[in-house]
């Protein structure tokens, strides 16, 4: 029933790393919906001129807008998904791609993170979140069981056997990391971003950014999307919606989300990133299926 996936990444590669990677045609169908994009959200097109959080978003809504033309051309070309996952805020521009809202919404979507950036502040919430190269999923929970509570660090995202990402207080991600090198992690990386997407806590402070993902009808998607949460595959706009509420404090198994896939016959999988960051951190059984990226296509 399914043969093609495309998987959509969150927010993390700078701006540079993925505006190289485009072709001249895709560097200008990109600058003109970075153009358009910023001009109706008041946002600098010079990053170093917006204030503090919109340069932030500004940043996010680039890798969102690098998406789309990556998808665009991907479709161009022929290639289209049978499915399709988003990691993080990929389930903010996959909801876009896919038809379920209108890009402008999605990008305004992006900009409501501001919000919960402020309530973070104004509540004096000194968090942050990590990257663990080298150790899985359950490495990660024995190292931290009996050392942390839930409350200090958990693990936002199983990604790969290889790669695991941490989310929680500040203090208690440095010495979660610390610990793993320790353990015998190969690489270990503060984000240093202020916030703990995909932990618990940040429930209370996305209030504002969840009723605004809720604010519209959502279409039903034009290909079925899968659930980083618990892997059921939706093809209602209401279920879009749900998923983009749950995002923000909702722990995901991207590891399982692409065992799924596999499962259900998925051999090809497209990374819609511009920099192929999907298949750096993604691992596929490679007698079962393979991650294209864009340099490949």
């Amino acid at each position: 029933m399914y043969q093609k996936a495309f998987l959509f990444n969150g927010i993390g590669s700078k701006p540079e790393k993925l505006l190289v990677k485009l072709s001249p045609a895709l560097t200008e169908k990109y600058q003109y919906y970075m153009d358009a994009e910023f001009s109706r959200l008041g946002l600098q097109t010079a990053l170093e001129k917006n204030l503090p959080y919109d340069r932030k978003v500004a940043e996010w809504l680039i890798s969102l807008i690098c998406d789309r033309v990556v998808f665009e051309y991907y479709l161009s070309q022929g290639i289209v998904p049978d499915i399709g996952a988003g990691y993080s805020s990929g389930i903010v521009s996959i909801s876009a791609c896919f038809g379920a809202v209108p890009h402008e919404f999605a990008h305004e979507i992006i900009m409501m993170n501001r919000s919960t950036m402020r309530a973070l502040e104004q509540h004096h919430q000194n968090l942050d979140m990590g990257v663990v190269i080298g150790l899985d999923y359950q490495s990660v929970q024995e190292i931290f069981k009996g050392r942390f509570t839930p409350e200090e660090v958990i693990v936002g995202s199983a990604n790969s056997i290889i790669c695991t990402m941490i989310t929680g207080q500040a203090e208690a991600v440095e010495k979660a990391l610390a610990l793993c090198m320790e353990e015998g992690a190969m690489k270990a990386i503060r984000f240093q971003t202020g916030v703990a997407y995909h932990h618990p806590c940040m429930k209370q402070y996305s209030q504002e950014y969840n009723d605004f993902c809720g604010s519209i009808a959502y279409q039903n998607p034009e290909y079925p999307i899968i659930s980083v949460f618990d892997n059921r595959i939706m093809t209602e706009g209401a279920e879009i919606m749900r998923e983009n509420q749950l995002n923000v404090y909702t722990p995901i198994r991207w590891d399982l989300t692409l065992k799924k896939l596999t499962d259900l016959g998925v051999t090809e999988f497209f990374d819609v990133s511009a920099n192929g960051a999907v298949d750096k951190f993604s691992r596929i059984n490679r007698r079962k299926g393979r991650i294209y990226t864009l340099a490949e296509l």
